[in-house]
């Protein structure tokens, strides 16, 4: 083994064992061969001996100092870039030279010519400090294409993303792949930037609930006691889509030998079949969920299980007559309140995403879903018979899609949110069969879940199902009246220094503002008159610079954690967009001054949407934290009230 390949293959086994072991089983490369042209001998052509084809069509070396050239020009300032294919390796090396680059991402669908680059150069430090990732394209699925884009950086220039092809060779053998490759890539892109939310009302609305939910969630149970509490083998999963009415005569049968985790929209359908479900899953902010529960008889509701996210609206908690449980959603807001007993549910965008991470939780081996449909039925229905709001409740659009159906023949209509929550299942099932968990998709039409084992329903009833075995009652716990004392008080504190912090914070950013609008208003005027000549740009470096502060507070943990939500909805398009600015070439003194002015131009709306972000969600903490100091009072309990 050269010293080079065991470098490679050791820094690989860290990283991505699977792929080093499968590096490491290869032997030889019997599909190609590597030609050394003219006298260098890092002038390395592999040629693939099946197609007769080379990777590089004429001097390898020149090639890859012309693609060195291009790359220097128009990708120097990109932190992130995408190829299909390694070649010898050795551009891909060179790169690395360039110190704003990052992250590269390389697809390569032969393992050979991976085996062949490692041998070649040297890429163990750049794998162990994460700098280079390699993927089989065979390999690579939609939860691989998120937890790509989860890395900050990557998530930033996304708007910069693009598939470099590597050389002619991998576009004439590889073209389906490469465009399968691409769609991933940008089906995460899509799904990452509406994981940041699109409405900055929502997340407000979000807090507010949370806040003024916080005596509700201190008093009752706590969530973490339910991890590892599985009263079955299995757990099934209730949706409403339109398939859900043929599987409830044998879901009836078998409800005392199955956990049933059922969404709140199921739960007044289960009501008037006699199903009672182990849990319901609830995660909506809106006040219409609220008639879900009141649409449901209260002594139906008594012994169930309710899976409330903290976020809900009043009104949901009201009507909800079971045993209520307020897990918080996993934000950052959230989780500044180190609440972490009380636990954190619902990653995912629906009710239905929510309840399968509640059965991972609580570790179940087997989850299976029905009425999951995530699609139109073929008469055109939206959900279940018997569904609150009624079987029509979405209405066909013109932004509908089309995707696989269940069990692969053809395709379906669904719509974009539908396909959202696919993506979050797709996602969250692989990584829980990563753990040897059996997810099932019986529901037996709709779209396909990739990732799932789409079987009927009597079949799994038959295969999984034991109707020996009873399931016993979970019982849970509430905590004592002093531990509830202390940590309402700790909760009020955190909604004081949030307030404190964010007008502070608020303060600061509002005085760059004010000499970024003034200097703006310069610039337009100078434009006008045609007098750009006299721009200071010494002046606008020093705003710049005073950006880059306001930029080092809102990346600190501290803010990330108490506004990060909130900022994060009005600005990641913006983001995205300065990103572009960012990478942008500037070898010129012009471009360079260029640039630097449509900086500091863009910057005047950031800096204004990130004060007015900030104001909003002190108003709103404002508001909510009534409840809570009402709480405190009635409990004869010290503090200092927020104005």
């Amino acid at each position: 083994m050269s010293q080079i390949f065991e470098k490679n293959i050791k820094a690989l086994l860290e990283k991505k064992p699977e792929l080093a072991t499968k590096l490491f089983a290869l032997k030889t490369h019997n599909d190609f061969e590597v030609v050394q042209q003219g006298n260098d001998p890092i002038n390395l052509n592999i040629i693939d001996k099946k197609r007769n084809y080379p990777i590089y069509e004429t001097q390898p070396l020149d090639e890859i100092q012309k693609k060195q050239q291009h790359f220097k020009e128009k990708y120097e300032r990109y932190p992130v870039l995408f190829f299909f294919g390694m070649g010898n390796g050795i551009f891909i090396k060179l790169l690395f030279a360039n110190s704003s680059l990052k992250k590269v991402f390389v697809f390569e669908p032969n393992l050979e010519i991976l085996y062949i680059a490692f041998h070649i150069v040297d890429f163990s430090e750049e794998i162990l400090n994460e700098k280079l990732e390699i993927f089989l394209p065979q390999e690579f699925t939609f939860a691989k294409a998120m937890r790509l884009f989860s890395h900050k950086d990557v998530q930033l220039f996304a708007k910069t993303f693009e598939l470099h092809i590597y050389s002619n060779y991998y576009e004439k053998f590889y073209s389906n792949t490469i465009i399968e490759i691409n769609k991933l890539l940008i089906r995460a892109i899509k799904q990452t930037i509406t994981n940041f939310g699109n409405d900055t009302i929502d997340t407000l609305i979000g807090i507010e609930h949370h806040i003024n939910n916080i005596p509700t969630m201190l008093k009752n149970p706590y969530f973490s006691q339910l991890e590892n509490k599985k009263n079955t083998d299995v757990a099934i999963i209730v949706s409403t889509g339109p398939s859900l009415a043929k599987q409830l005569p044998l879901l009836k049968k078998i409800q005392n030998h199955a956990t049933l985790i059922c969404i709140d929209a199921s739960m007044p359908i289960l009501a008037k079949h006699g199903i009672v479900p182990d849990f319901v899953t609830s995660l909506e902010r809106v006040q219409a969920t609220a008639k879900f529960f009141k649409n449901t008889p209260p002594k139906f509701q008594k012994n169930i299980i309710m899976l409330h996210a903290s976020l809900q609206h009043k009104d949901v908690l009201k009507y909800s007559k079971g045993k209520k449980i307020l897990p918080m959603r996993p934000f950052r807001h959230t989780k500044y309140f180190k609440l972490d007993k009380f636990g954190y549910l619902g990653i995912g965008m629906s009710a239905a995403n929510m309840a399968y991470e509640l059965a991972y939780f609580m570790k179940y081996k087997t989850i299976v879903l029905i009425g999951q449909d995530l699609a139109y039925s073929e008469d055109g229905k939206s959900h279940s018979e018997g569904h609150v709001f009624g079987a029509n409740q979405v209405k066909h659009k013109p932004t509908d899609e089309y995707v696989t159906k269940y069990g692969g023949n053809g395709v379906i209509k669904t719509t974009r949110v539908w396909n959202m929550f696919r993506n979050f299942f797709e996602k969250d099932i692989e990584d829980a069969k990563e753990q040897g968990v059996t997810t099932i998709n019986a529901t037996e039409g709709g779209a396909r879940i990739h990732g799932a084992i789409e079987m009927p329903f009597s079949e799994v009833v038959e295969k999984y199902i034991d109707t020996s075995k009873n399931k016993k009652e979970i019982k849970l716990r509430t905590l004592s009246d002093n531990t509830i004392n202390k940590l309402l008080l700790k909760s009020h504190k955190k909604i004081e220094t949030m307030v404190n912090y964010g007008q502070k914070v608020q303060s600061k950013i509002e005085k760059v503002f004010l000499q970024v609008a003034k200097e703006c208003e310069k610039l337009a005027k100078l434009k006008d008159e045609n007098k750009l000549e006299e721009i200071d740009y010494e002046k606008l470096l020093k705003l710049s610079n005073k950006i880059d502060k306001i930029k080092d507070i809102i990346e600190t943990e501290r803010f990330s954690l108490i506004f990060g939500e909130t900022i994060e909805s009005y600005l990641v398009n913006k983001e995205l967009d300065l990103a572009k600015i960012m990478v942008r070439p500037s070898n010129t003194e012009i471009e360079k001054k260029a640039k630097l002015i449509e900086w500091i131009m863009q910057h005047k709306e950031w800096l204004f949407m990130l004060a007015g972000s900030i104001n909003a969600q002190i108003i709103v903490v404002k508001r909510a934290v009534k409840n809570l100091e009402r709480e405190l009072k009635k409990r004869n309990l010290q503090f200092n009230k927020i104005k």
